[in-house]
């Protein structure tokens, strides 16, 4: 073998060699950077506390530990016995009647359960309404009424109305009840035939005989027709309302299976700090299955952190707002209207862990924006008035298909609801003692 064809080969192994030796401190590179421990944006601090997302909507206790006690009673008593003036006797008053209800719903059956759940509910938000100073209507301001047919969760009509407690909580909470404004006939159709014969048979003699028939036409027309403006009030189907619940959501979904899912499992929402800017932003992380380009078109205002290389996305707002470390009211007044903005978007579970989920808004049809208190509190009216007053109608209902979905609702409502009634009572994030995330 010649000489050059022995320094060739040398050549094409030295080359060989090094392509392979590249390749392997490229690996060695990658599996060190995926070694590293990821580091978080560092946390938005108020008093020292990390500012995360809350499950008080109105006026969070930023600063203050989750609340670990297996009784919100016994915590809101206290605290609103510590109170001063005449609205924190009235509110405690409503508080310990609700909890009354609370305690006798425990021994009934789910065809009874309703009836105490929901006179639990409405003294509870009566006592939220009262401690807040929030004017109110003592009526319900709610009513329901079947339509005939099947028994059928979209069978079941709630209206919320203008006035009383449920009106109330609505306007504490930022959202208003709307009312629809529509032209009504004033006179039903059989009304306007007889109305038309009374007034034809009273006029016919002034009006020649050939145009008699003309005559009567044109008046029952035109008394048909007669129209008024009237004010209708939010409605909405039974079926409808639990779609919107995400504590029932997942029985929701193996009841009714048609429907898109409405809720996007998030975790560790929080507010996380840039020093280099001075801003701030709320970030949240998805689960890995779902951390897809599918989810990502589905969660409205929001856009994935690239500063994160994770099979995990984190998303943040394409927003922010100004802080700085220190604790100065500007800088509060700025975050708490922040706050309130992306607060609505999201929803939680209560449970021994934190279960955070983001509500979609991108959906044509069948989205309530209206807070789950609100919407929990309408659902268990309805389900209340046909266990007092059509106790045979409810428990067709229990027996249906939709059963297992009507029994986790009337269950665990009770509990989810009084969660959040506590939180925004007290501003405080609670849990149950034992359990750690």
């Amino acid at each position: 073998m010649s000489e050059k064809k022995k320094l060739d080969r040398l050549t094409k192994k030295f080359i060989s060699l090094d392509d392979n030796y590249q390749k392997i401190k490229k690996e060695v590179s990658n599996l060190r950077e995926a070694s590293k421990p990821l580091l978080e944006r560092p946390c938005s601090k108020y008093n020292n506390k990390d500012l995360v997302l809350r499950k008080t909507v109105v006026y969070p206790e930023f600063d203050r530990k989750t609340v670990l006690t297996d009784s919100h009673w016994h915590y809101i008593e206290l605290m609103l016995r510590a109170g001063k003036g005449e609205k924190c006797l009235e509110a405690e008053n409503y508080w310990n009647q609700a909890k009354n209800f609370y305690t006798a719903t425990k021994n009934l059956d789910l065809v009874s359960k309703p009836l105490t759940t929901y006179y639990c509910f409405l003294n509870a938000t009566k006592a939220l309404l009262t401690y807040k100073d929030i004017d109110f209507d003592l009526k319900h301001g709610i009513s329901g009424k079947p339509e005939t047919g099947q028994i059928k969760l979209q069978n079941e009509n709630i209206s919320i109305h203008k006035k009383g407690v449920l009106a109330g909580l609505s306007e504490y909470l930022g959202e208003p009840i709307n009312l629809t404004q529509k032209n009504v006939n004033i006179l039903g159709h059989k009304q306007a035939e007889v109305l038309t014969k009374e007034v034809f048979n009273k006029t016919k003699s002034l009006i020649s005989v050939p145009n008699h028939e003309a005559f009567e036409n044109e008046l029952k027309t035109l008394l048909t027709n007669r129209t008024k403006t009237k004010s209708f009030p939010e409605t909405y189907t039974l079926k409808n309302i639990l779609y919107n619940l995400e504590f029932v959501h997942r029985a929701y979904k193996l009841s009714f299976n048609s429907e898109p899912e409405l809720f996007i499992p998030i975790i560790k929402p929080r507010f996380v700090f840039d020093k280099s800017n001075g801003e701030s932003w709320l970030e949240f992380q998805l689960e890995v299955d779902d951390s897809n380009t599918r989810t990502l078109t589905n969660i409205e205002g929001f856009e994935r952190d690239d500063y994160y290389k994770t099979d995990a996305y984190y998303l943040r707002t394409r927003d922010a707002f100004t802080w700085s470390s220190k604790n100065n009211q500007e800088n509060l007044d700025g975050f708490n209207s922040y706050y309130k903005k992306y607060r609505k978007m999201f929803v939680y579970i209560y449970s021994t862990n934190e279960l955070w989920y983001f509500k979609r808004t991108n959906l044509t049809t069948g989205i309530i924006n209206r807070n789950s208190m609100v919407l929990t509190f309408a659902a268990m009216h309805r389900l209340s008035e046909m266990s007092r007053y059509d106790p045979n109608r409810l428990d067709a209902h229990l027996a249906s298909q939709h059963g297992w979905l009507l029994s986790e609702f009337i269950n665990k409502s009770l509990y989810q609801f009084i969660d959040m009634i506590s939180s925004e009572i007290s501003g405080d994030d609670f849990r149950a003692t034992g359990f750690r995330n």
